[in-house]
């Protein structure tokens, strides 16, 4: 089984792309399985709504444990039984060190120890799609934002230039891709990205 992250900030159309590649890899004739994180288990769907629609004051480090509290399920129950040729994550752990740790500056080792502590598979291949904040939310101006989103500009410019330090450092399992770009563009360039890397047939 291979797995591709798919990482990057609000509106940079991960689930559009996770989707096209889905419908190319089965053209294909082969199995796909799609998770997304938080969520895809019930307790992780239950977590997610927590996180995102809660109106609670979460800590930063209460908003950590929880995205790993999900995540643990995540693995235990989907990634660890699961058979198919690929499987596409809507967000893995590199969001945990972007988001809680450039974004609410909490300590990169540590997550970086829980990374570790409930045995993440790391993934084949990332792609990570790299947009300006606003033209990420410009996308999103109809929707209401939830409570990640409503954290401001600057926290997401944190966010952003933390993937890109995090791909920087895994060169050969990130591909960055200019997320402005149309939409069948990017699908051409992470096509040509997995077929030159020998990840599909």
């Amino acid at each position: 089984m291979k797995i591709i992250s798919f990482e990057g900030i609000e509106g940079v159309g991960k689930t559009t792309q996770i989707n096209l590649l889905k419908e190319y890899l089965e053209h294909k004739g082969l199995t796909v399985q799609v998770l997304r994180e938080p969520g895809s288990t019930n307790t992780g769907e239950k977590i997610r709504d927590i996180l995102l629609n809660s109106d609670d004051d979460i800590s930063n480090e209460t908003e950590l444990l929880l995205m790993f509290a999900a995540r643990s399920e995540l693995i235990c129950q989907k990634i660890n039984n699961t058979s198919c040729d690929f499987l596409l994550l809507d967000r893995f752990f590199d969001a945990s060190i972007a988001y809680q740790g450039y974004g609410r500056k909490l300590s990169i080792e540590f997550i970086k120890s829980l990374i570790s502590f409930i045995d993440c598979p790391i993934p084949d291949k990332s792609i990570l799609l790299d947009i300006s904040v606003n033209d990420g939310f410009s996308r999103k101006s109809n929707d209401i934002k939830d409570r990640i989103e409503s954290a401001g500009n600057n926290f997401f410019n944190n966010v952003r230039n933390g993937y890109l330090k995090i791909a920087e450092e895994s060169p050969d399992r990130f591909l960055v891709i200019d997320a402005s770009n149309e939409i069948n563009i990017i699908h051409k360039e992470i096509i040509n990205y997995i077929n030159y890397k020998n990840e599909i047939i």
